[in-house]
């Protein structure tokens, strides 16, 4: 994981000069003309702007939104329940660290994720892959323990949301023990996704198969439906604006990075190879036009009446 940049502190002091107000008496010597100079700023009349918090300043060097949450590295409560007004987490990005250097291999280097409000249709969620965490089985009349939590997770495959396994009696170490299934599971899914849109691709070269589309990806449903047209540029930005990727849509639903060479048929695969690190692209990329995230427009999508 790349590491945070350092944030400097400058500490402004400063001292005023006084002079006497007396009268000079005759033939003495006058008195040094008083200092006119402007005061330095104090700083509490005139206070710094505030210091982004530690979860802020990581969510925008790893380019994730500003509501996300942090699971790993621990920077406040884990949470133990799905919250009132929500369904689930969606995993927004995961960094389990490889074996390049065997002292840190399969350490969890990021984990964070957002809730959402209701189960969204899973053909349009195509990869996205929820937690929920729930509360633990127990006989009648126990009390409820919110320091231990049955833990489920799902992924939106093939028009519906299919389990990935579930945890029973975890602690508020739970994303360290979800992290590499999670991660396992994001990297299975771009792996499967990509390779079956490169098949499509070679169906569609054949005799009489039209050649404009990839079938089955949601970018395509976006571009059917005027949401999304041939020819948009995408960015995403991170490492707190120091860092900014761009991609253009094809006509065939697909994202051509700026390197002019790599295509991808899902905005996470794309984010991915770029970060390093499993990213949920719908929440990464924006339409450069007008800065709406993908999730937006494939959230327009699902109200459309012909759904």
């Amino acid at each position: 994981m790349t590491p945070l940049p350092p944030r400097d502190h400058f500490d402004l002091k400063g001292t005023a000069m006084t002079t006497e107000s007396d009268a000079i008496p005759p033939h003495q010597p006058a008195a040094a003309a008083p200092n006119t100079a402007p005061l330095p700023d104090d700083p509490t009349t005139h206070p710094a702007p505030p210091q982004p918090d530690e979860e802020t300043a990581l969510l925008r060097w790893e380019g994730l939104p500003a509501d996300a949450t942090v699971l790993v590295p621990s920077l406040g409560p884990t949470p133990m329940r799905v919250p009132d007004n929500a369904w689930a987490m969606l995993v927004l990005a995961v960094d389990v660290l490889g074996e390049v250097d065997p002292d840190t291999a399969g350490q969890v280097a990021l984990f964070a994720g957002t809730w959402l409000t209701d189960q969204p249709p899973a053909d349009l969620h195509d990869g996205d892959l929820v937690i929920r965490p729930l509360p633990p089985e127990q006989d009648l009349g126990r009390p409820d323990d919110h320091h231990v939590a049955d833990l489920e997770v799902l992924l939106a495959y093939g028009g519906r949301w299919m389990p990935i396994g579930r945890w029973t009696g975890l602690d508020e170490r739970w994303p360290l023990t979800l992290a590499p299934t999670v991660a396992a599971a994001m990297h299975l899914y771009i792996d499967a996704a990509e390779t079956l849109s490169r098949e499509a691709v070679l169906t569609s070269e054949r005799p009489g198969s039209s050649p404009l589309r990839w079938a089955g990806t949601v970018l395509s449903d976006l571009m059917s439906a005027d949401l999304l047209t041939y020819g948009e540029e995408l960015v995403w930005e991170r490492c707190a604006g120091e860092v900014r990727h761009t991609a253009r849509l094809r006509i065939d639903g697909t994202l051509l990075l700026a390197d002019g060479e790599r295509v991808f048929a899902t905005p996470s695969a794309a984010a991915t190879a770029l970060s390093g690190k499993h990213h949920h692209g719908w929440s990464a990329w924006r339409r450069t036009s007008d800065g709406r995230f993908l999730a937006d427009l494939r959230a327009d999508l699902r109200t459309r009446p012909d759904r």
